[in-house]
């Protein structure tokens, strides 16, 4: 059965057989949300990847890390995104946030729930979404990587836990240097009542981009605090 959401949706954005990059229209394209030459122009992450978040890296490591993860503590286990944060994706993920276009969630959601089933990234116990402030929730009117996240936890029968609050109200993340990031974050998070459901248990954070990581791993670092077990982190691009 059709969760709510996607009976709404579908009422409201009739968007069958249509491009979500380019807006052809084509009965071809049926419920992938994409057409064959946008599809081709997507870049996709290809190794070798920084094992912990996935960074492209042009050089050798021993350890598999990049200079970021190898110097910086991370909380999380690793971080896996099938796409580079970079042209057509990079243009869709803004119209998803900006512009209005919630039902963006089916493209990507599918891009993800194939690629994690491709690469065996499906053992969670729980997936949870970072969360929205809820002044820029009230704003934009709906957060796209809880979207997301019940979309996958539907798809792949892995029970979605509303397990964060974003208790801060903190700066536009795109607008600060790594450090800025890294503070403009701290205790700007904390878990919902009540937490215990997340104790040991292992939990798939998700997001819409990785750049730096500070969100994610600020996530990860509240879930640990209130007892998760693990912590993995899904993003669409990096």
């Amino acid at each position: 059965m059709k969760s709510y959401i996607d009976s709404f949706l579908e009422i409201i954005y009739p968007e069958k057989n249509t491009c979500f990059i380019c807006e052809t229209h084509d009965e071809a394209i049926g419920d992938k949300y994409i057409c064959p030459d946008c599809k081709k122009k997507i870049k996709k992450l290809l190794p070798p990847l920084c094992a912990k978040c996935s960074k492209p890296m042009d050089y050798n490591s021993i350890n598999n890390l990049c200079r970021e993860c190898y110097n910086n503590k991370r909380y999380f286990e690793m971080c896996k995104a099938p796409y580079a944060y970079d042209g057509l994706i990079k243009k869709a993920i803004y119209i998803y946030k900006y512009y209005n276009k919630p039902y963006f969630y089916k493209f990507f959601g599918s891009c993800l729930v194939n690629y994690m089933k491709r690469n065996n990234y499906t053992n969670f116990d729980y997936i949870a979404a970072v969360p929205l402030h809820f002044s820029k929730m009230r704003k934009r009117g709906y957060n796209q990587s809880e979207l997301l996240a019940r979309n996958i936890s539907q798809k792949l029968s892995i029970p979605y836990v509303d397990a964060l609050k974003r208790s801060k109200k903190t700066l536009k993340q795109s607008e600060q240097n790594k450090e800025e990031r890294r503070k403009n974050l701290n205790d700007a998070f904390t878990v919902k009542s009540p937490a215990k459901i997340i104790t040991n248990k292992s939990i798939l954070l998700v997001d819409d981009i990785y750049t730096t990581g500070a969100t994610v791993n600020e996530c990860s670092k509240t879930l640990i605090r209130y007892g998760a077990g693990r912590v993995f982190v899904i993003t669409i691009a990096r």
